[in-house]
């Protein structure tokens, strides 16, 4: 059983990050073996949009996000993948804690490599973040009714 796993259908696998353990930041993975977008058959490509719009929505919600990047690289695991991640005020605010930077513009990919890396493996989040066992199970409650 996978303990990060917090929704799953017939098509899709959604669960917790392993790498960064930032409450509602969620890998999307596909069950098939594409590797591209552009493989996907309609059907499923359809389903993918629904369920990233659907995924955004539930971590909106238990995160209070004011944005969730959607992310796909497919570098170190070649199978198609999205990362969810939610850019909240409190991750925004150590962010430009950490980078002086609070009067320049967002550039969220800076601020998601920055968070990656400041929040690792082991990291604990600053006192105050939503505890990331709630966050999932809400995140999962939100999907399920929504089905």
């Amino acid at each position: 059983m996978n303990e990060r796993l917090v929704f799953e259908d017939e098509m899709f696998a959604l669960e917790q990050s392993a790498e960064c353990p930032l409450p509602g930041y969620l890998i999307l993975r596909l069950k098939s073996g594409e590797t591209s977008v552009a493989q996907l058959p309609a059907e499923t490509a359809r389903a993918l949009g629904a369920m990233l719009a659907r995924a955004t929505a539930a971590i909106e919600q238990a995160v209070g996000a004011e944005r969730v990047y959607v992310l796909s690289f497919c570098e170190v695991e070649p199978r198609l993948h999205f990362h969810l991640f939610p850019r909240t005020a409190w991750l925004l605010k150590e962010y430009h804690k950490a980078n002086f930077n609070a009067n320049e513009a967002i550039d969220g990919p800076m601020l998601f490599s920055w968070a990656r890396s400041a929040f690792g493996p082991g990291s604990r989040t600053p006192k105050g973040t939503p505890d990331i066992h709630a966050v999932c199970a809400s995140i999962g409650t939100f999907l399920e009714a929504k089905e």
